[in-house]
């Protein structure tokens, strides 16, 4: 092997490309994004799983899976992680936004730009030449005047989502001097009045603003065919840390937002099982918005086996079926002793893979891993 093909602490990559033993999860996150991507209804799904079990490393894997299947398509799916859905919706949205990034609001606003360049050419409104499959570039060549196209874009995107600060900010985002300060109100940061005045910004982005800020965001990005909008929740069940009346107010506000996109819009939360039961019960409103529950279950011993030869096969220099370095018996243990929990079968190997290089191990058996274990 090249290097210990397992994560330190069992923490999932950012892009992982793995996924073993959850054929049951796989099919419910097919069935409810095919719905929202192929008929345009939205449709909505809670995982749950107890800790250690994937409910992250699901997560991750579907906006990997999404954005690798979608790159090359016309119409792509516009998809974003929160890692923990904070004390109010602004702080989801907040992070909806940062895992979009920067660049990638800086060029749809290009985009946009640039088909508002090709509508004005085409109707006469303005004169030059314009590429008419990237409107954007003949504005960068000096073809089209940026100054002539920015006041239509300003108007049409504002009745568009009626919210003029959206539509001045990310209009804004498309040109470098204006970029960092629209960023920053776009992301829901709190901006000084100088610099808004600046932008003709009148006020920030607050809780009570942030699902407008939200359902403006998935409106622009329609004509740009980036749709539907997929939002991933991780750590759900932090909000049973909230205060009674906080809590409540997060649930109303995903309650709403469920209500106000009935189309192009999906949202999947992972959650603890033991604190869903708690909203089930105590939150209809809420939970029965989300009228899908897939259960992350143990691995079995099949499918431990498996996981760890896609791991092993991450750093092989040829890929086998094999388990080498660990035997049948170190395996059997380490299922025994990690109960089929995901994150504790993943770290224990990592942990048994360092100890064999720093022993000089050709190989870890039983032996060796109830050595390691006490």
């Amino acid at each position: 092997m090249r290097a210990n093909p397992f994560p330190y602490a069992g923490i999932p990559d950012d892009t992982p490309n793995l996924y073993v033993g959850q054929d049951g999860v796989l099919s419910a996150v097919n069935t409810v994004l095919s719905t929202a991507i192929c008929t345009g209804r939205a449709n909505h799904l809670i995982v749950t799983g107890a800790y250690g079990n994937g409910k992250s490393h699901t997560l991750k894997y579907i906006q990997s899976q999404v954005s690798l299947r979608f790159a090359h398509e016309r119409q792509r799916p516009c998809i974003g992680y929160v890692a923990q859905p904070g004390e109010t919706f602004l702080d989801i949205y907040r992070e909806f936004i940062y895992n979009l990034g920067y660049e990638f609001i800086k060029a749809r606003a290009q985009e946009l730009i640039g088909m508002v360049a090709v509508d004005l050419v085409d109707r006469g409104v303005i004169e030059g030449r314009v590429n008419r499959e990237d409107g954007w570039r003949s504005i960068e060549g000096g073809d089209i005047l940026l100054s002539e196209v920015v006041p239509h874009a300003f108007l049409s995107l504002s009745k568009e989502v009626k919210f003029p600060d959206f539509a001045r900010a990310f209009i804004n985002m498309a040109y470098e001097e204006n970029s960092i300060t629209s960023w920053e109100w776009l992301s829901g940061e709190a901006i000084e009045y100088s610099r808004r005045r600046e932008m003709s910004l009148t006020a920030n982005i607050n809780r009570y603003h942030a699902p407008r800020a939200f359902n403006a965001l998935k409106r622009t990005f329609e004509p740009l065919r980036y749709t539907p909008v997929i939002m991933l929740i991780d750590e759900f069940e932090y909000i049973e840390t909230l205060q009674a009346r906080t809590k409540q107010n997060m649930l109303n506000s995903l309650r709403h937002l469920i209500d106000m996109n009935p189309t192009k819009f999906s949202l999947i939360i992972a959650c603890a099982p033991e604190v869903w039961e708690k909203l089930v019960s105590e939150y209809h409103a809420f939970s029965e918005r989300i009228a899908k529950e897939v259960n992350l279950k143990p691995l079995n011993q099949t499918t431990v086996r498996t996981l760890i030869v896609s791991y092993l096969n991450r750093e092989r220099l040829e890929p086998t079926s094999t388990l080498d370095p660990f035997t049948d018996g170190a395996v059997d243990h380490i299922f025994k002793v990690g109960n089929g929990n995901t994150r504790r079968i993943v770290t224990l190997c990592s942990q048994l893979v360092d100890l064999g290089v720093d022993l000089g191990s050709e190989c870890i058996d039983e032996e060796a891993v109830e050595s390691f274990l006490g």
